[in-house]
């Protein structure tokens, strides 16, 4: 596997259109927990950032729209991942924060809402930051917005000279995945490279009730999917489809094979899962850096499955400590665990497992 670039070799490699939350966590019967870092923005850089150590995590960029409001115990711990954070703090506003219920102790069935006004990230506020000439965007909206936002993006980089198109990964808001979006949704594939919903906002848009089913059908998501990739026109500009199906793993269509492939998650069904949020949003991040780095769909799959295992550990963003390990040949290979774990090593265990991805790569 290939190195990231250093930061004298390349531009940004990675921005994040996702908001920065935080989260007051509720669970019964425990005092209610405040600030707790969340969001979109968050768990996609995170799932890059496990890819990206230092020198090099400055290439990945994230701009954060903060009030008054905004801790600086938050500012300091997203600040000691070394990335490029800018902060637009907003006068006379409160920072993006969310309420999160949780019904039981086992982070099941929850409920969402904002308690402040969202304040999102557009493409026009990464005017004159290094943000703007990024390889890769993630976007987490709606499909009028999709392909508003990105008209906006590549009118502002014509504009500042930058002539490159990024890869653009999208997914997509999850309200916005109603029938009545459909069609909407099929026109905003033609604006992205990757575009991901989760298997139940996949169904969501075609109004398919996955209740009535005893058991996961793969074939209900590869029907779905496939609707995609038909009607994507650019046969130039191939569109990545990858369907994020949780404890079923994901669902990519692999141009090699010509057909949809299966690969598991990481865990099935284990002790170590403790919150799913997040782990989709931190999937796309590593999935980005995968293809950047690899250019191969189903390794940037497994690059993004293993950025998710991260995320399922612990309540909002996992623990990176400082390390340094010896590869056999003497060289160092890792300078930071993230809870007492090595991120590549645990690529190579997931990839060992996976016979399909060494296939024809």
């Amino acid at each position: 596997m290939s190195s990231t670039p250093s930061t004298e070799e390349s531009a940004c490699l990675f921005a994040t259109l996702g908001m920065l939350v935080l989260d007051e966590l509720h669970l019964p019967g425990q005092k209610p927990k405040f600030n707790i870092i969340g969001g979109s923005g968050a768990y996609a850089c995170l799932g890059a950032r496990l890819y990206v150590p230092p020198p090099s995590s400055r290439l990945l960029g994230w701009l954060i729209r903060t009030g008054d409001d905004f801790p600086d115990t938050v500012k300091e711990y997203l600040l000691s991942w070394s990335i490029l954070l800018l902060e637009s703090r907003m006068a006379g506003q409160l920072s993006t924060r969310g309420e999160l219920v949780y019904q039981d102790i086992s982070f099941g069935s929850k409920s969402f809402r904002y308690t402040t006004e969202p304040l999102k990230i557009e493409p026009k506020h990464l005017l004159d930051t290094p943000l703007l000439s990024s390889r890769s965007f993630h976007l987490l909206t709606s499909p009028n917005d999709t392909i508003d936002q990105i008209r906006q993006l590549l009118n502002l980089r014509y504009s500042c000279g930058i002539k490159e198109l990024p890869m653009i990964v999208w997914e997509p808001a999850p309200v916005s995945c109603r029938t009545q979006n459909l069609a909407t949704c099929l026109e905003a594939v033609e604006f992205v490279d990757v575009f991901s919903p989760n298997h139940m906002e996949l169904a969501a848009l075609f109004d398919t009730d996955l209740s009535r089913y005893e058991q996961f059908d793969r074939a209900t998501t590869e029907m779905q999917a496939r609707k995609f990739l038909k009607h994507r026109t650019d046969s130039s500009k191939p569109c990545t489809i990858v369907v994020r199906a949780g404890q079923e793993g994901c669902c990519i269509y692999n141009r090699k094979k010509k057909d949809f492939v299966w690969l598991p998650s990481f865990y099935a069904d284990s002790p170590k899962i403790v919150d799913p949020t997040g782990a989709g949003n931190a999937f796309l991040g590593g999935f980005a850096i995968g293809l950047l780095e690899i250019g191969d769909d189903l390794l940037a799959a497994c690059y993004g499955t293993v950025a998710s295992s991260f995320a399922l550990e612990q309540i909002s963003v996992p623990l990176r400590e400082p390390s340094s390990t010896l590869a056999t040949n003497g060289t160092k290979e890792d300078s930071e665990l993230w809870n007492g774990t090595s991120v590549r090593g645990r690529l190579r265990e997931y990839i060992s497992r996976v016979d399909v991805v060494l296939d024809d790569t």
